[in-house]
């Protein structure tokens, strides 16, 4: 209870002096608020690291409700009622407040706690902008490192579209042997190999020199007399009469050849229904597909995502956030939607998703931004990849070790010390991801991680890290 003289006391517990109750809030949580029974903040309590810690105190005297964004009052709401009815089986609930003047909004996961006698409660606050922050650092490291093999897919997915688009065939051989090395659709059309492929087929297998011999030192005379030359020659199967225009040219230090193959009766190649295929991978395909607005709210999902989830029907998502089905919440949203909006989609971020019973799975998902204007929707398309344990396996192993460790010492220490422990595991995975993306270079992991040099080889020796590098 907090007295009219500035001292706390419950129980037999002695006074405690109001700065001193401020100390403690803040050593145990990052934000500390002190809610009274009609929803009023009647007191708040921050870290001194806390930021912005000046702008918290325009709370008091508000509705606490009026501090969270749109999607977060209902979260709250819903949390406090189960709180109220059942305080021993409260879970912590994760919220956004909303931005102070020019700063932008912040979430912070909090848990509810009894004070006093007068009804009044207790929500401990724990930062997540640290960890939202340090997720986009881990994005935006894997983004560069991925913008080159992105240049070379942009150049090969050029040639292909443009390969794909030309009614004539193409085949490149390779010289002196004579072997298909690359062919578009029309070739495999044109020389009756839709259900094969012409890669690696040798050229004299394909098209009948009807004996003469020599089919290959045939083209390199013509494409050697004339950009214009051609040459009439009768495909195997199925068999008619085809055009060879030969062009020579050097590949990579190697001379080899582009023939352009015309037939004398066109023949068109019939397209499936883009609509119905469509259709079909959402319904029947392997990885769960989501579709989301802009505040996370389920618009659509498939029958993959309904067995991913553990939702036995459709029609319980209704309505429904995808936020209750992230393992990190909001922050997970967050970053994907953030991303997604920005550059159009995002590919590979990991997490974990809860179903409706608990159970757990790691997922990896790609999230497209596929409408934009006044209601903007995304794709989500999540993979399974909790049997990939060997892919992953130094990563999970640190997680599950270091936090074992922290579990295993419920019941022995305070929760004070146990919120330290647990710091400590998030900061040492945090620098060793960062060191190990920026290959231990300590300047750009220091900078990455948001700290001073000294700071970081401050932590690197407290973790007993410095081992790892010079």
């Amino acid at each position: 209870m907090l007295n009219t003289d500035g001292t706390w006391t419950s129980g037999l517990i002695p006074l405690i002096g109001s700065e001193s109750f401020q100390d403690i809030i803040g050593r145990v949580a990052d934000l500390g608020i002190v809610m009274a029974p009609d929803g009023t903040v009647t007191g708040v309590f921050a870290n001194p690291a806390f930021r912005p810690k000046d702008a918290l105190m325009r709370y008091e005297g508000m509705l606490l409700r009026d501090t969270f964004t749109t999607e977060s009052v209902s979260k709250f709401e819903k949390r406090l009622a189960e709180f109220q009815a059942s305080p021993e089986k409260s879970r912590t609930v994760e919220l956004n407040h909303k931005d102070f003047d020019n700063q932008s909004s912040f979430p912070v996961r909090y848990s509810f706690h009894r004070v006093g006698e007068n009804g009044k409660i207790l929500l401990m606050g724990r930062d997540l902008r640290a960890v939202a922050e340090m997720q986009q650092q881990l994005i935006n490291a894997q983004l560069t490192l991925e913008k080159d093999y992105e240049t070379r897919r942009v150049h090969d997915m050029q040639f292909r579209v443009l390969m794909a688009s030309i009614e004539d065939a193409m085949l490149f051989v390779s010289l002196p042997g004579g072997k298909i090395q690359d062919c578009n659709p029309a070739a495999r059309v044109l020389l009756g190999k839709q259900g094969g492929d012409l890669v690696g087929v040798s050229l004299d297998h394909v098209l009948d020199d009807k004996g003469r011999g020599g089919l290959v030192d045939q083209l390199i005379g013509l494409a050697n007399e004339s950009a214009t030359a051609q040459l009439m020659i009768k495909a195997r199967t199925p068999s008619r009469m085809v055009t060879l225009r030969p062009v020579l040219f050097r590949n990579g230090g190697d001379q080899a050849m582009l023939c352009r193959i015309t037939a004398t009766v066109p023949e068109t190649l019939k397209s499936d229904s883009l609509q119905s295929n469509l259709t079909g991978l959402y319904e029947r395909g392997a990885d769960a597909m989501v579709f989301v607005d802009s505040l996370g709210v389920i618009l659509s999902a498939n029958e993959a995502f309904l067995n991913l989830a553990d939702v036995t029907h459709g029609k319980a998502l209704k309505g429904r956030s995808i936020v209750d089905f992230l393992g990190r919440g909001t922050v997970d949203l967050n970053v994907m939607l953030e991303n997604a909006a920005r550059s159009g989609m995002m590919r590979a971020y990991t997490t974990r998703v809860t179903g409706e019973f608990g159970a757990e799975r790691a997922v990896e998902v790609s999230t497209t931004h596929v409408q934009t204007g006044a209601d903007p929707v995304f794709a989500l398309i999540l993979r399974d990849i909790s049997r990939a344990d060997g892919a992953r396996s130094e990563t999970h192993q640190l997680g599950e070790v270091d936090m074992q460790s922290v579990v295993d010492l419920i019941g022995s220490q305070s929760l004070r010390e146990i919120v330290a422990k647990t710091t400590d595991v998030v900061e040492k995975m945090c620098i060793e991801t960062a060191v190990e993306l920026t290959s231990n270079n300590r300047v750009a992991a220091a900078e990455m991680l948001g700290l001073s040099r000294q700071s970081l080889y401050v932590k690197l020796r407290k973790y007993d890290l410095l081992k790892s590098g010079n």
